[in-house]
């Protein structure tokens, strides 16, 4: 019974998510009803109870969700192979794109090592005193 109610639960926000798209929001309905969900979890509508057993068996059983993709890119076999080239380019692009904007982001939000430093001697320096 706690598959049942947490794929509905998962379910619910899923569609929900795609209601939404539907009547005008310009994000993909997967990604409005994820962003539904994670609010709903945040703020205790949704235990994490409830959904833990059928996220689990849909995480164990994941390949299986990719097989309908796999079998239809193998169905574009003749159409992806007269458009490889523009593919290939679009891929590295945005490969390149992605790796230079987490190596930027990641640079720019996380401690330097003379900073990260610091803040050690400080704690150290913090614990000295309390000893004595």
């Amino acid at each position: 019974m706690d598959y049942l109610l947490g794929f509905a639960i998962l379910l619910a926000f899923q569609l929900l998510g795609a209601l939404i798209h539907r009547l005008g929001v310009p994000i993909p309905g997967g990604v409005l009803g994820l962003m539904l969900f994670y609010l709903a979890m945040s703020s205790g509508l949704v235990k994490m109870k409830w959904v833990e057993r059928t996220a689990n068996l849909l995480l164990h059983h994941m390949v299986l969700l990719f097989v309908p993709l796999t079998v239809g890119l193998m169905e574009m076999g003749p159409v992806l192979s007269k458009q490889a080239v523009a593919i290939t380019a679009s891929l590295v692009v945005s490969l390149v794109a992605v790796m230079l904007t987490t190596g930027l982001l990641g640079q720019s939000l996380l401690p330097t090592g003379a900073e990260l430093a610091g803040k050690k001697s400080d704690s150290n320096a913090g614990a000295g005193e309390t000893a004595q």
